[in-house]
């Protein structure tokens, strides 16, 4: 571990890995699971029954969770087959009692663990890296989504926002629930060769009553969220696949009324105005073969996304929100660059977005895929001109391929953003990872940035970005993650995102993991050491030194949580400013600590919540944080959330304080699976704002979508400025429909 010994003056300069280290190809062997062709066509009904089913044998299942490598509670009956068209999956699920089978959910994408699922996650490219995830459940809901890097980072390596075309099928029981699944192999980008096709696949049974995870094949518990780890999926083999090259078009039209208010030309008081909204586009995807796909966008439209959450911001960093908008999320794992934390050379929300205000997007173009054994993503979007931003391109190219083992590979990325105005700014970056020995990786990525009126050299460590990070990946026993950061005083991603500007620094974290057995309530626990220090890297001045111990549990029933001790020693070089502008913390040296915790009950049950606090010393003074996020589910067709975030902040030696409320309503009603309505309130007494958002949808089925939205600001406080603020700061009413038509 000594590379985060670096020197602060020379930080990588002689870094270019070894990862150029290895551009020799892959030298590792499989044994593959080989899926049946399936010998007659079957009736797509939820009920895996016909002669050819039987014909399938059943795969082999372990639980996961919560006693890893036990027998199964309940019988399960899982099989996979497959024809030229699609990939199947069928499951006989019983119960000894079925009055313990949980049918909760039907609204397209619906994630909560609150119902029992049958879950298939495959790496289509058998990178043992990325994947797609395809979930049902009784109701015959369907939830799609990916992961990217192995799910090293589940905060954010997984998520349900992608979608695409396939079926499921379920059928309630008086001894369980069983279902079909079936993927067309044109929803999939996969490489064959001399007419075999190699994939990465994991099923899963999940049972609420129980908090069971069952699944084929068996994994390890010593890694968290095993389950999904495209590394450890069994690796499936299909002879002789000849799919239809599908083309999916998917014009949209959209129209609405739009009301705001203006100041009039004396700025004496607000003027409420109208306007009609209407506007239409189209997407369009085309498999150019297995594995490569292109999707092209004219007049991309985001009008139905779900709002942000609003959040205050007692940090010295910068708040990171994440992507919403399906077009950017879907296969984004082939564009992630990332430098940990949020910090990512490409954060596809510069585009198209504006101080979170939408700017328009003439259209784009992606293409994804495989080119031999390079791994491809390429992206280009052209914006409109937006109040004094001039209108822009934007564009990245993505490629990795493996080296050495199944786990490594070697990539680079470039992006560009380019102004009608002539104003440019470029980025390259290198990177790499290595399974160094048992499940230790180490990653290394660098990267540089270009741009007009500045000093472009490539040999310049000022508008360079290093990371290198060394990490054992496991559960169980010892741990470790140990990373060096540099950033450059004059690197500027343009299409990228900095939680912080030009700093320098390292962190360590290291843990020690047990599962106490079956005779525990406990599942698993494990207490962590986290220490980081950043220092500017102009100054070389120390900015912050982090220490943090924790104690983390998860218990059998689905319950977690954790207590840390922090300590922070903070040097501010310019004052601080807090929250939305409500205090500011002078220039100067701080040493403080706080205690911190948080508890999760188990979300399977029908009344599940969160609750997190915070409460000690805060620089100069005190602070005192709570979150909670209470969930009912009332039958399988309501599902109600509240949100509350408490801060209260005081500096009693600068008689100076203030409070933040932010409070949350989520609301969703199903029907059926193919309509829903949301609603999404949100109350932050720092701007004084109602936020709503209501969205209902029919979706008969995938790429046919009616959207109603309506969107409402609400001013709590209109006196608190002259002239007076009108009630409401804007109101949209807004239908979109979209139809897919295939070819």
């Amino acid at each position: 571990m000594n590379f985060i010994l670096i020197k602060k003056s020379q930080p990588a300069r002689y870094l270019l890995i070894g990862a150029i280290l290895l551009l020799a190809g892959p030298c590792y062997s499989q044994e593959y699971y080989n899926v049946p062709r399936l010998n007659g066509a079957i009736k797509f009904d939820g009920v895996p029954d016909e002669k050819e089913w039987h014909a399938v044998e059943e795969v082999p299942l372990v639980v996961y969770l919560p006693d890893s490598g036990a027998e199964p509670s309940e019988k399960s009956i899982l099989k996979i087959a497959y024809d030229n068209t699609y990939i199947y999956i069928g499951a006989c699920l019983y119960y000894g009692d079925p009055s313990d089978m949980r049918a909760i959910g039907k609204k397209r994408d619906y994630s909560m663990p609150t119902s029992d699922w049958l879950g298939v996650f495959i790496d289509s490219f058998n990178d043992r890296e990325n994947s797609m995830m395809f979930w049902t459940n009784p109701n015959g809901v369907r939830t799609d989504g990916t992961t990217k890097n192995d799910v090293a980072d589940p905060s954010s390596d997984f998520g349900f926002s992608w979608n695409t075309f396939w079926d499921a099928a379920s059928v309630i029981n008086d001894r369980g629930w069983s279902a079909e699944i079936r993927i067309p192999f044109s929803s999939l980008r996969f490489q064959t060769t001399d007419n075999e096709t190699i994939m990465g696949l994991t099923l899963v049974r999940y049972m609420p009553s129980t908090g069971e995870f069952i699944t084929f094949p068996s994994v390890s518990a010593e890694f968290p969220n095993a389950y999904m780890k495209a590394s450890l999926t069994a690796p499936v083999r299909f002879r002789n696949i000849s799919p239809r090259k599908t083309v999916y078009l998917s014009p949209y039209l959209s129209g609405g009324v739009e009301r705001f208010n203006e100041l009039n030309e004396s700025g004496t008081e607000y003027v409420a105005s109208t306007k009609a909204k209407y506007d239409a586009g189209a997407d369009l995807k085309y498999s150019l073969t297995n594995n490569l796909t292109l999707d092209v966008t004219v007049n991309t439209d985001f009008a139905q996304v779900e709002a942000d959450d609003q959040k205050i911001n007692l940090t010295r960093y910068s708040l990171y929100f994440p992507e919403k908008r399906v077009f950017f999320l879907e296969k984004a794992d082939v564009f992630d660059f990332s430098f940990l934390g949020g910090n990512n050379l490409f954060y596809s929300r510069r585009i198209g977005l504006s101080d979170g205000q939408p700017v328009r997007i003439y259209g784009g173009a992606r293409l994804t895929g495989r080119v031999k054994e390079w791994d491809l993503g390429v992206l280009d979007m052209q914006t409109a001109a937006f109040d004094d931003t001039p209108g822009e391109n934007f564009g990245v190219i993505r490629a990795k391929r493996k080296i050495l083992n199944k786990n490594s590979y070697l990539g680079t990325m470039v992006t560009s953003r380019l102004g009608t105005d002539g104003t440019y700014n470029l980025a390259y970056g290198l990177d790499g990872q290595v399974r160094v020995v048992g499940d230790d990786y180490l990653t290394v990525r660098w990267a540089q940035t270009f741009e007009n009126d500045s000093i472009n050299r490539i040999l310049d460590l000022a508008p360079s970005r290093l990371l290198l990070n060394w990490v054992r990946r496991k559960q169980k026993g010892f741990a470790y993650d140990l990373a060096y950061t540099w950033s450059g005083d004059r690197f500027n991603p343009g299409i990228g995102f900095e939680i912080k500007d030009n700093y320098q620094g390292w962190r360590a974290i290291s843990q020690y993991g047990w599962f106490p057995g079956q005779e525990s309530p406990l599942r698993y626990h494990k207490i962590m050491l986290t220490g980081y220090t950043f220092w500017n890297t102009a100054t070389r001045l120390r900015e912050t030194v982090n220490t943090v111990m924790t104690w983390y549990f998860e218990g059998k029933k689905g319950n977690y949580g954790d207590i840390s001790l922090n300590w922070l020693l903070e040097d501010l070089y310019d004052e601080l400013t807090l929250g939305n502008d409500q205090a500011s913390v002078p220039a100067g040296r701080y040493s403080f600590a706080y205690l911190s915790g948080s508890y999760y009950t188990a979300y399977a049950n029908a009344l599940s919540a969160g609750f997190t606090a915070e409460a000690g010393r805060f620089y100069d003074g005190t602070k005192i944080s709570i979150y909670t996020a209470p969930t009912l589910n009332i039958g399988s067709d309501i599902d109600i959330g509240l949100t509350y975030s408490f801060d209260y902040v005081t500096f009693r030696s600068r008689n100076a304080s203030f409070i933040n409320h932010i409070a949350g309503f989520k609301g969703l009603w199903t029907l059926t699976t193919k309509t829903s309505l949301i609603a999404f309130i949100q109350y932050n007494t720092a701007v004084d704002r109602i936020g709503s958002n209501l969205r209902f949808r029919y979706n008969p089925r995938e790429g046919n979508d009616l959207y109603i939205v309506w969107d409402e600001g609400l001013v709590t406080n209109p006196g608190r400025e002259i002239p007076r603020l009108p009630l409401t700061s804007g109101r949209t009413l807004l239908l979109k429909y979209t139809y897919t038509f295939r070819f």
